[in-house]
């Protein structure tokens, strides 16, 4: 073997055997990790849980003592008292019916369901505390809608058409004919011995059910447009709601056809309608409820109702309305004799609310996948001590000056709010804007209103009487507006960003302008930067140092995966933080200590769809369209839970109580969470809260929190006046 080869030979196992050192260095690197794995344990802070919880009065009755049973308890557990604005205790029963609940029929003592794809059910009322299910059977479609009349139902079955199902044995109903229908049944109410179905999309038909065991079709009315939804029928009159062509009226007459009367105009889709003397109601989904007369040929609404959610059906009641709002629940409106029908409270459900029937003091509610719900009415409007202030207008913003709350509302212009001595908050003037008031800012004596369309509009008070002094006219659509020294800043839609010089000598004027910069919502400053909420364009950074010529600088950037959900709706600077409203993506907060490089600092989730944000002594408020308010220490960063409400619009706090706007419901004032100290650690499973007596009567939630874990402890705690008395729910 020459010298060329010994050498690769040796270079060779050379190799082989680094090779070897590093597997084997590896290999027992894997060994001690896995072991490591499986023998060490390391401190993992045990979960903050809750499992039960015993309530107790005081003997003085001033306070309750609540004892927690739970884990992951120790010192830097906190407790928190979260007022309950949604009404759950007026739920006397829920039914499952293992379904999606469409419809519910009452009759007596007897309830009808209809069930989806499980069918149609009859339950028993006659205890409305304890509802049971008597009888079932399973139609051959979808049950999207039942008719009782005497001993036979009909249910229309979507593509399975319309199904006859005799009562005689409530605990064994059978269907006893099956009539095909093209179009899938969708509706059906029965006159007479004659049913009327509608069908999703091949229009109405009149089914002769003088034989119920021998259904057949004699006529039927072509109905053009939308997707059929539901029907109502009264006085020889047919109405037919066609989703988004609105409600159609005919004329119900054998003899003379079924002509054509009018067309009613809704500004959504058409979901229900129902009937009263003088009106008639049509629910419209997202648009909410709109009302129209039930006398001439008008097509347009006399009034619409922005519910807050997805009006789905409605019950009208004498001088009340209660409207199955889908997730939102049922909310209770009362026709105000200055400003129409106001909310007047609501009670959460569940589910997705989809029909509702009210009869003898209860409401009967069609939950979708929660089943049956029952309401007592009485306890709708058990929470008395709930402050609402109704506006005529739609609330847009709050804003506070000293003891005065500002309101923007809409095409109705400012509301100044004061409290008397007594607590009890009122109008003590308005002005109504020339546009439409969807923000106000407040510097000294001076009040700076978006006015939409109009511009912004400059007003003061003098002599208790709000006065218009100057209006800056600008392009395109004021929606918000920020002041900052001797400068209001205004966002205005497309028109971008207006610099306006609030203490010119000859009046406010502009003096700087940036716009295509997508379609602006809200603004806020920190040192000389403008932050602008941009909707899909994101948080736009603009310097304002010098504010004849605002330029953009660039767009604060979010963490990847939220940039994909973020859509940019509003932004706040409390001293040196900003938070930022970004619809799905949740509440981002950023450290603005050094503006020119915002830093994130966390995002907040949450369930629903964040629209708002605000900040007030050291405490920042974010709310959208169903959870409520939370709130977060600015400083800790620590999450609280504030106020369950529902569709806020705007927010302010005076005084330890939130200001909620509910745009077409007013305001609502309620009380901000009462931290509680005295909290007894008996161990890390056991634990005792005193609370006081609150200064606001009403429905409590116990929340524990510890960091950015929180949890409601079992209950609702239920306070009278202070020295009265409490109870728990």
């Amino acid at each position: 073997m020459d010298t060329v080869q010994i050498y690769q030979h040796l270079k060779t196992k050379r190799v082989f055997g680094v090779l070897f050192g590093l597997s084997l260095i590896a290999y027992c690197a894997f060994v001690f990790f896995l072991l490591r794995a499986i023998l060490y344990s390391p401190d993992v802070a045990e979960p903050l849980t809750v499992d039960t919880s015993a309530v107790f009065k005081k003997v003085d009755g001033k306070g309750m003592l609540v004892n927690i049973a739970g884990g992951g308890f120790d010192e830097k557990v906190q407790a928190y008292l979260a007022y309950d604005a949604r009404n759950h205790e007026a739920i006397v029963a829920a039914l499952p019916t293992w379904g999606h609940l469409r419809q519910v029929v009452v009759c007596g003592d007897m309830v009808y369901l209809a069930n989806g794809h499980r069918g149609f059910q009859v339950a028993d009322v006659s205890n409305v505390k304890q509802p049971i299910i008597v009888g079932s059977i399973d139609t051959p479609g979808r049950a999207w809608a039942i008719a009782v009349n005497g001993s036979w139902a009909y249910v229309a079955d979507g593509a399975a058409g319309l199904q006859v199902i005799a009562l005689d044995n409530l605990s064994q109903p059978r269907i006893v004919a099956n009539l095909p229908i093209d179009g899938d049944a969708v509706d059906v109410l029965i006159t007479g011995d004659r049913a009327v179905v509608a069908t999703r999309s091949q229009g109405i038909k009149i089914v002769s059910v003088e034989f119920p065991e021998r259904p057949r079709v004699i006529a039927q009315i072509p109905v053009e447009g939308g997707r059929l939804r539901s029907l109502a029928l009264e006085g020889g009159r047919l109405f037919v709601v066609n989703g988004k062509d609105g409600v159609w009226e005919y004329a119900f007459d054998e003899e003379k056809g079924y002509p054509l009367i009018r067309k009613l105009e809704t500004s959504g889709t058409a979901q229900s309608v129902v009937l009263s003397d003088k009106e008639i109601f049509v629910c419209c989904g997202k648009n909410g409820l709109e009302v129209f007369s039930i006398t001439g040929r008008d097509t347009k609404p006399l009034l619409s109702v922005d519910t807050p959610g997805s009006a789905r059906a409605v019950a009208v009641v004498g001088e009340r309305v209660y409207v199955a709002d889908n997730f939102n629940g049922v909310q209770f409106y009362k026709r105000h004799p200055e400003f129409g029908w106001q909310n007047a409270g609501m009670v959460d459900t569940p589910g997705n609310a989809w029909d509702i029937v009210v009869e003898g003091g209860h409401a009967f509610l069609a939950d979708g996948k929660s089943g049956l719900q029952i309401v007592s009415l009485d306890k709708i409007d058990s929470s008395s001590s709930l402050q609402r202030i109704y506006t005529p207008g739609y609330v847009r913003a709050l804003a506070v000056q000293g003891e005065t709350i500002y309101i923007a509302d809409g095409h109705h212009g400012l509301h100044a709010v004061r409290g008397d001595s007594n607590g009890v908050f009122h109008i003590a003037d308005s002005f109504k804007t020339p546009g439409y008031a969807g923000d106000v800012a407040i510097k000294g004596d001076r009040i700076y209103v978006a006015d939409g369309v109009e511009g912004l509009q400059v007003l003061t008070v003098k002599d208790e009487a709000i006065q218009l002094i100057h209006t800056v006219d600008l392009d395109g659509v004021a929606l918000a507006v920020t002041i900052v020294d001797h400068l209001a800043l205004v966002a205005a839609g497309k028109a971008g960003l207006y610099v306006v010089d609030v203490e010119n000598r000859s009046g406010p004027r502009v003096i700087g302008h940036l716009g295509e910069l997508g379609y602006l919502r809200d603004v806020a400053v920190a040192g000389e930067y403008a932050f602008v909420a941009a909707k899909k364009a994101g948080l736009l950074k603009i310097s304002i140092k010098d504010p004849t010529s605002p330029h953009l600088v660039n767009t604060v950037e979010l963490p990847l995966p939220l940039q994909v959900f973020a859509k940019t709706l509003a932004v706040t600077v409390h001293e040196d933080k900003m938070m930022v409203a970004n619809a799905t993506a949740g509440c981002q907060i950023f450290d603005v200590s050094v503006p020119e490089t915002p830093k994130f600092l966390t995002s907040i989730a949450s369930m629903d769809y964040v629209k708002g944000v605000s900040a007030f002594e050291g405490r920042g408020y974010l709310y959208d369209f169903k959870n409520g308010v939370h709130a977060v220490d600015l400083k800790s960063l620590q999450r609280l839970r504030s106020v369950d409400s529902s569709k806020l619009t705007g927010l302010a706090v005076v005084d330890g109580k939130a200001l909620l706007g509910h745009g077409n419901g007013g305001i609502s004032i309620v009380p901000l969470p009462i931290e509680l100290s005295e909290i007894d650690l008996r161990n890390s499973q056991e634990l005792s809260v005193f609370i006081p007596d609150p200064v606001m009567q009403g429905r409590y939630s116990l929340w524990l929190s510890k960091g950015e874990h929180s949890v409601v402890v079992p209950g609702t705690l239920r306070f009278g006046r202070p020295g009265i008395g409490s109870a728990v729910d």
